[in-house]
């Protein structure tokens, strides 16, 4: 009986659940902020997702993010590098942050999403499934990869000013990055509960 309710995030009133069609959103009868959507998804494509999605943070963080040409001599950093000059450069907060909302909070996010959905796709229930839930909802509010793409963008402008400099395959992939996550979030995971019942 208790996986035939839902309850809202925002107010807490207790609603009784339905199969939504594709289209579908269904809002709380008290406060109106959205319980669940209709998706179009199914295991499988959030599984690509999320792999895609994992392969793009690796590139990512393994690539130069930016070229910057200087007196004729080319330097091209990742974003393990910068994080590295930060750090060394005495802004050990905002190197930490950095990489906590950059690296690891997607990082993370991806892995529960794997650890949830892998053996969905197998036919079978997830261990822990319950603590992955609650750890992919806390997690996701610390991923901020669109931001550091809005402040990697505004910086490789800012430098175009004053040395020739180019976006490197990083911050292509960083916005692909960003994209794959919010398809993620747009398709969301709640209606996975009731595939499990």
């Amino acid at each position: 009986m208790s996986q035939d309710i839902v309850l809202c995030e925002q107010c807490d009133a207790v609603h009784r659940w339905r199969p939504l069609a594709s289209s579908e959103v269904a809002r709380c009868r008290r406060c109106g902020a959205v319980i669940a959507r209709g998706h179009r998804l199914s295991v499988s494509g959030l599984l690509a997702l999320t792999v895609a999605a994992g392969v793009m943070l690796a590139v990512a963080v393994s690539t130069p993010v930016m070229t910057l040409q200087l007196r004729g001599d080319e330097s091209a950093a990742t974003l393990l590098d910068a994080i590295a000059a930060t750090w060394g450069a005495g802004e050990r907060l905002v190197a930490a942050s950095a990489a906590l909302t950059a690296i690891v909070a997607p990082a993370v996010l991806i892995a529960l999403r794997l650890v949830i959905l892998w053996p969905m796709w197998q036919g079978r229930c997830p261990n822990h499934l319950a603590w992955c839930m609650r750890a992919l909802h806390e997690a996701s509010h610390w991923n901020m990869v669109e931001v550091l793409l809005v402040g990697a963008v505004v910086s490789v402008v800012r430098i175009a000013s004053m040395a020739p400099s180019m976006p490197g395959p990083g911050m292509v992939a960083f916005a692909a990055l960003t994209l794959l996550l919010a398809a993620l979030e747009a398709a969301g995971i709640k209606h996975l509960w009731q595939e499990l019942s």
